[in-house]
C-alpha cells in the first residue's frame, strides 16, 4: 500500500467537500487541485503517514489517535487488513468521516462517507 499515487478519478467529490463543510467553489477546487497527489508510507515506528498538498497526517494502526477536521478535534481509528486500510473518525460518538482505501495491483480507490451518507469515491494509480 506505501506508495505515492496520482488521483485519475473523482466521483462526488465535490459533494463531499460540501457535506464536510467546504462550502464555496474556489475552496473546493482548490482542495481538489491540491489534492492530485496522495503518499503512504509506513513508519520505522510502525504508524503510517499520508501526504497530500493539503496536509500530512501521521497514525498508529489499531489505536485511537487524535486529529482535527475543521478546527474540531476528533478521534481517528485505523486498522489494515490484506490490502485494505480503514479510517474512521468521530466527534464523541457520532463517526464524521469513514474513509476506506483499496489497493488492487496499482489502483488504489478511496472510499469516503461522511456522518450524514455523502459518498464520494477517488480512483488513483501508483506513479
Amino acid at each position: 500500500m506505501e506508495g505515492t499515487y496520482k488521483v485519475e478519478e473523482n466521483i462526488n467529490f465535490e459533494n463531499f467537500l460540501r457535506a464536510m463543510g467546504v462550502q464555496d467553489e474556489e475552496s473546493i477546487q482548490k482542495m481538489i487541485q491540491a489534492t492530485k497527489l496522495v503518499t503512504l508510507k509506513q513508519n520505522a515506528d510502525g504508524t503510517w503517514t499520508q501526504e497530500t498538498g493539503l496536509r500530512t497526517s501521521t497514525f498508529p494502526l489499531n489505536k485511537e489517535f487524535e486529529d482535527s477536521f475543521g478546527g474540531k478535534v476528533a478521534t481517528g481509528l485505523v486498522t489494515l487488513e490484506e490490502g485494505k486500510m480503514v479510517k474512521t473518525y468521530k466527534i464523541g460518538d457520532t463517526t464524521i468521516l469513514t474513509e476506506t482505501l483499496l489497493l488492487s495491483d496499482s489502483t488504489l480507490t478511496a472510499t469516503l462517507v461522511t456522518a450524514d451518507g455523502t459518498q464520494a469515491t477517488r480512483r488513483m494509480v501508483k506513479e
